[in-house]
């Protein structure tokens, strides 16, 4: 018998390696097959001395991060941290220094869309290496994925993680859209870069890093919605319709299971939720065709949402079902939302980090 169990732990451990040796090859493989889409950005801005006549200028800051290319066309993304305020900008592709035009940015999200001439780089009538768009509906907790950056002054290199959860808000911090979190640690000068799911396909980008090895990824659906109203609009107009919802867990009807209830905490003044009817405690059942289980999906819909498309929903008032539609608005400026009285919060939310978040980007030395 022990002979017989030393057999069967040898075969683990041969499948255990056997299996290590492939993760170790199909990451390499993707990382040397993404690389080229992938590039450092640099940012050139002028400190000015205040008080003095015009400002005096005091040096030139260099910010750098990564960015990536999701077109043939020489258009690319980045963390708006990276490139906020720049007074020029560039990146380095194949050992060559290009010059990148800033087609937009959006704080809310922390991203940025630049454009590069193609031209400079691979020549006339030939396309810029891009990254294909994964879809990150699909990630789940568990899911492996691959982050690609250039740290400090270094070469770009992987890094392997795995979704550890998706979340709305990070302490007092609250994201304009469910993040994932990525146990991936990543350095400095490796903000905007990709995060690759195991096919070789951009399912984030790295906007935020926890002071625990973790990094917030905006979901690629939800950065190619903003980066579609930069590119056709110039700007960002964030949809809206004034409603702060709280989650309660309800107790389970058996241990198999356990159930969440979304309810209206507040209802702005002069909202479109306001004028559409809604009303402080209903309880929401869908938004569209999607069930609400949890916060975050009626956060995620009025993101994902334009502004002047309606919303469906479906809520529960006084025991009865009601449909209520909605036509979603623009965001009003932050001093406007905080003249809003503030519902009452519970001291703790279920299930909140309680994490020191700060930039993936930075001053290069």
């Amino acid at each position: 018998m022990f002979v017989a169990c030393l057999g069967i732990l040898g075969a683990r451990s041969l499948d255990a390696a056997s299996l290590l040796e492939t993760m170790d090859s199909e990451v390499s493989s993707l990382y040397q097959k993404s690389k080229e889409a992938i590039v450092r950005v640099h940012a050139q801005r002028a400190l000015l001395i205040p008080g003095l006549p015009f400002g005096q200028p005091l040096g030139q800051p260099h910010r750098a991060g990564t960015g990536f290319f999701i077109d043939g066309q020489g258009r690319l993304l980045t963390a708006a941290t990276v490139v906020d305020d720049a007074e020029s900008c560039w990146i380095e592709w194949d050992g060559q220094r290009i010059p990148a035009r800033i087609l937009g940015s959006d704080p809310e999200t922390n991203l940025a869309v630049l454009q590069v001439d193609p031209e400079k780089c691979v020549g006339a009538g030939h396309q810029m290496p891009f990254l294909a768009e994964g879809n990150s509906d699909e990630l789940k907790v568990g899911s492996m994925v691959i982050a690609i950056g250039f740290p400090y002054d270094l070469p770009s290199a992987p890094s392997v993680g795995f979704v550890g959860g998706f979340d709305i808000r990070c302490g007092s911090r609250q994201f304009m859209t469910s993040h994932f979190r990525a146990g991936c640690k990543l350095a400095r000068g490796e903000g905007g870069g990709p995060l690759l799911n195991t096919r070789g396909e951009v399912v984030g980008i790295a906007v935020a890093m926890s002071g625990d090895d973790q990094c917030y990824a905006l979901p690629i659906n939800a950065a190619k919605k903003v980066a579609a109203n930069i590119l056709q609009d110039g700007r960002v107009q964030h949809g809206w319709v004034g409603l702060n919802v709280s989650e309660r867990r309800i107790p389970p009807a058996s241990l198999a299971s356990s159930q969440w209830q979304v309810s209206i905490q507040q209802v702005h003044s002069n909202s479109p939720a306001a004028g559409a009817g809604f009303r402080d405690q209903d309880i929401l059942l869908n938004v569209d065709t999607n069930c609400v289980h949890r916060s975050a999906d009626v956060l995620d819909a009025m993101f994902l949402h334009r502004c002047g498309e309606q919303i469906e929903f479906t809520v529960l008032r006084d025991g009865q079902t009601q449909q209520v539609t909605v036509v979603v608005g623009v965001r009003p400026a932050a001093e406007i939302l905080m003249a809003q009285p503030p519902p009452q919060l519970p001291s703790t939310q279920p299930g909140t980090p309680r994490l020191n978040i700060v930039p993936v980007s930075g001053p290069q030395h």
